[in-house]
């Protein structure tokens, strides 16, 4: 079964399905509080914000890069 590899801050980390959640990636250890917010990174863009139940396909080419930030912040 092919893993898939994704990246919170700096840290890369394995994951077995092709899909995860934003509730998943907020799991993993040490995992992410909830006043703060979870952010996708794509290229070219400012951060997608990720919601608990949005789903994010892990097979799309590249690396996906998760950032967090202060809820109270803006997405950058």
């Amino acid at each position: 079964m092919a893993k898939f590899k994704f990246k919170i801050e700096n840290e890369t980390y394995d994951w077995d399905n092709q899909i995860i959640t934003g509730a998943e990636v907020r799991s993993v250890p040490p995992g992410i509080p909830d006043d703060m917010d979870l952010y996708l990174k794509k290229a070219g863009n400012t951060g997608i914000l990720i919601k608990n139940d949005d789903e994010v396909d892990l097979s799309e080419p590249g690396i996906e890069k998760f950032y967090v930030q202060d809820a109270s912040s803006d997405a950058g």
